[in-house]
């Protein structure tokens, strides 16, 4: 039986006992159900009968109205891994009518607190102005001079306040797993400060708070709860001498969410082993869970709570790496080769492309009006097919089947996989990313550049992950699905489930997609493919490499992609890895982004119950026979022996010089794209 929300009264005016005897109680329930939340709210003497004490007048009484803040509900993984959470903390308040009438008596004793408590202890900034107003208007109620205080503090500090100070209760947030869910889970702030002038109608016991980033912002409404409400009678001294409960606060609800935090970490672990900046997507690829959600480097969002120095906000907003960017979401980067599988299903689709019949020749080079345009490899490659040119990543290629075909061809399927559009997540901020308008971008050269994911085309990595999500299950483009519960906090009942959706249809033939999953395949299983370093026996992995220029700051930077998904079921992952470089890296995806991916996937493979998945015992196709390149018969130049005179024919002859042997075709270099 899941426990319900218990409130605990104290009989104790203002004060209470250290906060480590009354923490947030967390109960870890099995998979699939919510934490219930097991509340100790501190409130100082409030009891089914009311306070009596002897009142000498009538005009020493002061009688007041507050709200108890809701404790905010939490936020879980998908197997109920708290990432959001509250405590009940203390702090510390002074009761002024105690102390002295003045301003400067109250700013002399806050002055040898200080000095006379740990140093631990985050004192509030307070000035003169605050005191003078406070004494003015509000001298009986207790003045808050501290933050919540840490719940490392030596207990025996509690011993050595003075009678004028006590310990009044106030919720902290948490926030268990750092910087792992920083840019997704976000963070709060105060919504309403401590007041310090004219009596409210209704007053709050401590500052009531509201979301500022990521989740915390835009579930507020299901997370904050509702306020209780209790009604007080005080002295000129500050002395509760009568006290009414008139309704508990209400916690807010609880939202699971779709992630697995095993994979989170994961995802993590091999984002900051390569030491750049970037992001790493994983989602379900039939039902648009989102697995994971990495963008790195992050940052502590514990930082904020109570407020967060202004040396450490600049130190982290200036930094060169930019942690409170989330790539994941909110970048938008040229996809480069990533783009063409999409590219070669449009060619197909509107008939520039008649399956394996087409065959292109793959040159290192070409000249589009007043540009030249390379392959990625020098080594000009012979005729291909849709396959072996997706397998070998040939810019060449694809500019021929780009300039055939125009930008409306490209813009339509590209619409199609969700790209140029928002996700659709229950975030703060999503990039759209970017199509160019077919009807400004027709022209070879722009063609050119649009065929494989440069020029003025744009995604995020969540863009990408759905579009090879699409890819995996041939038939849709999942909506990602971030949230799939809302559960009450006391119950653990489901009062809001989100079922999974489809974003939008491919409408694409059957036979071109699974022309496309056997370049793909070729790319991390074929020995001429670009991403070997991430091919993998159980399951196969299925991928596509990119590299792709950007501009930061008006410098260009080199960008590595590897996007695909695995051929197996519950769940079949589709991901996405983005890494970006420094003015001095050169990235390519094989061999930058491509074991971001690798190394995700064999450790989460390599222990099936701990990241819930399944390795199938053999994979759902059969090994494809991409033909290779058909080289192309270059014109014979014969060159005539230059210099007719005997004398030299004669030392010819005499020392025998041979003609060179007809060279042997250079192999095909190691792919690096």
């Amino acid at each position: 039986m899941i426990p319900k929300v218990i409130f605990m009264l104290r009989m104790q005016p203002y004060g209470m006992p250290p906060p480590s005897s009354h923490s947030l109680s967390l109960l870890r329930l099995p998979r699939n159900t919510t934490l219930c939340l097991l509340i100790a709210l501190i409130l100082p003497a409030v009891a089914n009968e009311p306070i009596i004490a002897p009142i000498d007048s009538q005009s020493d009484r002061h009688v007041s109205e507050f709200h108890i803040p809701a404790p905010r509900g939490m936020i879980v993984a998908s197997s109920g891994e708290p990432l959001a959470q509250s405590r009940v903390a203390s702090r510390i308040v002074i009761q002024p009518s105690q102390i002295g009438s003045t301003t400067p008596e109250v700013a002399d004793f806050l002055d040898s607190l200080r000095s006379a408590l740990p140093e631990e202890i985050p004192w509030l900034a307070i000035g003169e102005d605050e005191i003078k107003r406070h004494l003015a208007n509000r001298a009986w109620l207790p003045f808050p001079v501290s933050g919540a205080l840490p719940e490392e503090l030596d207990p025996t500090f509690y011993d050595e306040l003075p009678v004028t100070c006590q310990l009044a209760p106030i919720y902290v947030r948490t926030y268990p797993e750092a910087e792992l869910f920083a840019h997704t889970i976000g963070y709060i702030g105060d919504s309403l400060p401590d007041q310090h002038g004219p009596i409210a109608e209704i007053e709050n016991l401590w500052p009531p708070t509201i979301g500022r980033a990521g989740l915390e912002k835009t579930q507020n409404k299901i997370l904050k709860g509702n306020p209780g409400e209790i009604n007080r009678l005080l002295n000129d001294d500050g002395d509760v001498i009568h006290e009414m409960l008139v309704r508990p606060p209400i916690p807010g609800k609880t939202v699971v969410l779709s992630f697995h935090l095993g994979m989170q970490r994961l995802a993590r672990k091999y984002l900051e082993k390569t030491g750049r900046p970037g992001a790493f997507v994983a989602v379900n690829a039939d039902t648009g869970d989102i697995l994971a959600l990495a963008s790195y480097p992050s940052f502590d969002p514990n930082l904020f709570i109570g407020g967060i120095s202004s040396e450490k906000y600049r130190a982290l907003a200036d930094h060169e790496d930019a942690p409170f960017f989330d790539r994941a979401v909110i970048g938008e980067y040229p996809p480069g080769s990533t783009f063409k599988p999409i590219v070669a299903l449009a060619g197909m689709e509107w008939g520039k492309i008649d399956g394996i019949k087409t065959k292109l020749p793959g040159p290192a080079l070409m000249q589009i009006g007043n540009h030249s345009f390379k392959n990625w490899s020098s080594t000009p490659e012979g005729l291909m097919d849709v396959r072996y040119a997706l397998m070998r990543s040939c810019n060449t290629w694809f500019y021929q089947v780009g300039m055939d075909m125009g930008a409306h061809a490209i813009t339509d399927v590209s619409e199609r996989f969700g790209l140029g559009r928002k996700p659709r997540l229950p975030l703060p901020a999503v990039s759209s990313g970017n199509l160019p308008d077919p009807e400004n971008y027709n022209d070879d050269a722009s063609l050119a550049n649009y065929s494989i994911g440069q020029g003025r085309v744009l995604a995020s990595p969540v863009q990408m992950v759905m579009a090879m999500a699409a890819l995996a299950n041939g038939q849709h483009v999942p909506a990602p699905r971030l949230i799939q519960e809302i559960r009450d906090p006391v119950t653990g009942e489901t009062l809001e489930s989100f079922s999974p959706k489809i974003a939008s249809h491919l409408n694409l033939d059957s036979e071109s997609i699974e022309l496309v999953r056997d370049g793909m395949w070729g790319v991390v299983n074929h020995r001429s493919g670009t991403a070997g370093r991430a091919s993998m026996r159980r399951p196969v992995v299925y991928g596509k490499t990119g590299t792709s220029e950007w501009a930061e700051d008006g410098e260009k930077r080199s960008l590595a992609w590897f996007t695909g998904w695995v051929d197996a079921e519950e769940p079949r992952i589709a991901f996405a890895a983005v890494t970006h470089g420094r003015k001095w890296d050169s990235l390519s995806g094989g061999r930058s982004a491509a074991p971001i991916a690798a190394g995700f996937l064999r450790e989460a493979y390599a222990q099936p119950d701990l990241y819930a998945v399944t390795p199938p015992e053999k994979s759902s196709r059969s090994i494809p026979n991409i033909a290779m390149a058909e080289p192309i018969e270059e014109p014979i130049d014969i060159t005539p022996v230059r210099g007719n005179n005997l004398i030299g024919r004669f030392f010819r002859g005499l020392f025998g010089k041979k003609q060179k042997p007809e060279p042997i075709p250079e192999p095909i270099p190691e792919p690096t794209e």
